[in-house]
């Protein structure tokens, strides 16, 4: 009986020490895991002395005393520049003629090379002059015959033999073979084509013993001294130029020269609607050669003008063209209008005579709004009131 007693109780007592065994593996975890998270939580509360908690400040007031947004600022000054309009021009001659034959005939002569210098009334062609001598001589025998029928006719008017009208008829016949000679005078001359004016036989077509015709051309004079610098002004800026304004062009050929303003058209090409101006520039020794190519420079005064460096120039909410200056602690936009543009900088107008320009950071803020900036030093000009073609001439002399 003592025996199936003690056999019924074992299998009790091994369930009993099995399931306290697990439970006690479990609450332990759950126990370690509370203590740690009640510690981390008492440690935020015990650690502050006040035992309050700090709350977040307002959004407004946080951005209202965070620090300015800080900008790279130069301050820069107005000076006097002269303007000037830049064109696309190219040379051309004074003078360009191209002399034509007229009358007909064979080319007997051509007693000067192309390319040389003539001088007015050189022999440039010579036509064979074939009968024309003699049809000349022929007309002066019969003037000299008319001659001398007008003057019997005359002294037998005084006597009374001849009418007033058979006098006037000798004295008609007399000057149509007067003006006979002087045709075929005209004509014989007109074998012989001479310049009009000094210049330079540019073009000359022919050979001796060719067949010229009336109107053919027989060469080309062309007078390079003055020489022409011609340019096309937009209608939007053909006021600011007067006639006698200086200019200044450089060739492609590597000359630079300077003029002034000879001739301003009245009237624009209808097609560009461009006004043509001519700047008139001494070519004594002819080096300067007609149809280069070059940049055109023309005055049109001085003009009050601020050097900012090249890459700050934006655009506003308009459209327009411009830059951002500080006013009073707070970012403005300036528009301005562009003088030049150089390895200097750009010239512009529009600026007051003193500015803080803004020239870092200003595409990352918009006007009106308050910032902090710190200045850099302004470069320095080589002396005021210069002017860039002024600055041009010293460096060419």
């Amino acid at each position: 009986m003592s025996q199936s007693q003690s056999n019924d109780h074992q299998p009790n007592t091994r369930r009993l020490s099995f399931l306290p065994a697990k439970i006690n593996r479990s609450v332990l975890t759950s126990a370690v895991v509370l203590l740690a998270l009640v510690t981390w939580l008492l440690s935020g509360v015990l650690g502050n002395g006040d035992g309050a908690v700090t709350l977040a400040k307002p959004i407004s007031e946080t951005v209202k005393n965070q620090n300015l947004f800080t900008l790279t600022v130069q301050p820069l000054e107005a000076r006097t520049y002269l303007n000037t309009i830049k064109l696309q021009a190219r040379t051309e001659a004074d003078k360009i003629v191209t002399i034509s034959a007229e009358t007909m005939g064979v080319i007997k002569s051509l007693p000067v090379a192309k390319g040389s210098l003539v001088q007015q009334g050189q022999n440039i062609c010579g036509i064979d002059v074939g009968a024309r001598e003699a049809q000349l001589a022929e007309a002066n025998a019969a003037r000299a015959t008319r001659q001398i029928e007008y003057d019997a006719a005359r002294r037998l008017n005084e006597k009374g033999h001849v009418s007033k009208s058979q006098l006037a008829a000798a004295r008609a016949a007399y000057d149509g073979s007067q003006a006979a000679v002087m045709a075929r005078q005209v004509e014989l001359d007109r074998t012989s084509i001479k310049a009009p004016f000094d210049g330079i036989l540019d073009k000359l077509p022919l050979k001796v013993g060719d067949f010229i015709s009336v109107g053919q051309p027989c060469g080309t004079i062309i007078d390079k001294d003055p020489l022409l610098v011609v340019g096309y002004v937009a209608e939007n800026q053909i006021k600011r130029l007067s006639v006698g304004a200086e200019g200044r062009a450089s060739l492609a050929t590597g000359e630079t020269v300077n003029g002034v303003i000879r001739y301003i058209a009245e009237t624009p090409n209808m097609a560009t609607r461009t006004f043509r101006v001519e700047l008139e520039v001494e070519n004594k020794d002819l080096r300067l050669r007609d149809g280069v190519s070059a940049d055109l420079e023309l005055q049109t005064g001085d003009v009050l003008a601020t050097r900012i460096p090249q890459g700050i120039l934006s655009l506003g909410d308009d459209g327009k063209l411009g830059v951002r200056v500080i006013d009073q602690g707070r970012v403005a936009f300036r528009r301005v209008h562009i003088i030049s543009d150089n390895m200097d900088g750009v010239l512009v107008t529009g600026l007051k005579a003193r500015e803080n320009v803004i020239i870092a950071g200003g595409e990352f803020t918009r006007d009106g709004r308050q910032v902090d900036f710190e200045f850099v030093a302004a470069p320095q000009e080589a002396a005021p009131l210069v002017s860039d073609l002024e600055t041009l001439d010293r460096e060419v002399r």
